[in-house]
C-alpha cells in the first residue's frame, strides 16, 4: 500500500517553499497551480512547477500537481507542461464522471507523445453535485484516490464549515465512494496551523472513519498527522500475528487461515497489512 497519510499543498508560485519540499517528509507533495496562484501568475507558476518537478529533490514524497479546473482555460496547458514530470494529477471541482474522462483523454495523448506510463488522477469533490456523483466518479480506472474540499463544499451548501453538522455524513460518503472501488479516501485539511492538539484529534478521527490520510497546509503539521495515523502497539502486534498466520498458511498450501482458533478471511489480512504500513513496519 502506498502511504498517503499527508499530502502537503505548496503554492506553485512560491520558489522558496518549493525548493525545500524534500525536507518536509510528507507522503505527498502537491505543487498547486489552482487556488493559491492568482490569474496573472498562472503562466509563471506553471513554468516554475515544471522546472521544480525535474530538478528539485522531493525525497520520499510522491510528486503531485493540482492543475486548474476544467471550467478554466488553463487546465490543458497545465497538463501539457507538467504531466511528463509528475506522478499524479490532482483535479479540482470534479462533479461528474465525464469531468475525469475529459481530463483522462487529454492525459492519454500527452502520455503517448512522451511515451510515459499512465498517470493517476485524484479528483477533489467540492460541490454537492460532486458529492452526489462521488461513487460514479471513483469508479474511473484512472482514479487512485478520492479527496474533498471542506471550504468549497460547505460554501456550496451555504453553511459555515466550523458549525457544519453535516460534515460527518459528507466524510462517510467520500469513504464509501472510494472504498466501493478499492480506492484510497483522503480527508480535507485542518486549517489552524497553530493547534497541534486539535490537528492530532482531527487526523486520528479521520483514520478511524476510514480515511487513508488528510491534507496539510504547513510542513509543521506533517509529523503530528503521521503520529495520529500510527496504530497502537496492540494493533501492530495483532496485525503481525495475522500476517504471520497468513504466511504459514501459504507455506503449507492451506486455503484457510486460522489464528487462535478463529478463521481469518482476506479482508482481515488486508487490514493487517494496512495497519503495518501505517506503522511503517514489516
Amino acid at each position: 500500500m502506498k502511504l498517503r497519510r499527508t499530502r502537503l499543498y505548496v503554492p506553485g508560485n512560491n520558489p522558496h517553499l518549493i525548493e525545500n519540499v524534500g525536507l518536509y517528509d510528507a507522503d505527498v507533495v502537491i505543487l498547486d497551480l489552482e487556488d493559491s496562484v492568482p490569474i496573472p501568475q498562472k503562466f509563471d507558476a506553471r513554468i516554475l512547477v515544471k522546472y521544480a518537478l525535474q530538478h528539485v529533490e522531493f525525497g520520499k514524497s510522491e510528486k503531485w500537481v493540482r492543475i486548474n479546473g476544467i471550467d478554466t482555460p488553463y487546465w490543458k496547458r497545465d497538463l501539457e507542461e507538467v504531466l511528463p514530470f509528475c506522478e499524479v494529477v490532482n483535479l479540482p471541482k470534479v462533479e461528474i464522471y465525464d469531468d475525469v474522462e475529459k481530463v483522462a483523454k487529454h492525459m492519454e495523448k500527452i502520455e503517448k507523445k512522451w511515451r510515459i506510463e499512465e498517470r493517476g488522477i485524484v479528483p477533489i469533490i467540492e460541490t454537492v453535485k460532486g458529492l452526489i456523483n462521488a461513487r460514479d466518479i471513483a469508479k474511473h480506472s484512472r482514479v487512485i484516490a478520492l479527496a474533498w474540499g471542506g471550504e468549497d463544499l460547505t460554501a456550496d451548501i451555504g453553511i459555515p464549515r466550523k458549525k457544519a453538522l453535516i460534515l460527518d455524513h459528507v466524510r462517510a460518503e467520500i469513504v464509501f465512494a472510494a472504498k466501493a472501488w478499492d480506492k484510497q479516501a483522503l480527508d480535507t485539511v485542518y486549517s489552524d496551523i497553530r493547534d497541534m492538539d486539535g490537528l492530532f484529534e482531527y487526523a486520528q478521527r479521520a483514520r478511524y472513519m476510514g480515511f487513508d490520510g488528510i491534507g496539510v497546509i504547513h510542513p509543521n503539521q506533517v509529523e503530528t498527522v503521521h503520529r495520529a495515523f500510527r496504530p497502537t502497539e496492540d494493533e501492530i502486534q495483532k496485525a503481525r500475528e495475522i500476517i504471520e498466520a497468513a504466511r504459514e498458511a501459504e507455506k503449507k498450501g492451506k486455503g484457510v487461515i486460522s489464528l487462535n482458533g478463529r478463521m481469518i478471511d482476506k479482508p482481515v489480512v488486508e487490514r493487517a497489512r494496512k495497519i503495518l504500513a501505517f506503522a511503517e513496519v514489516d
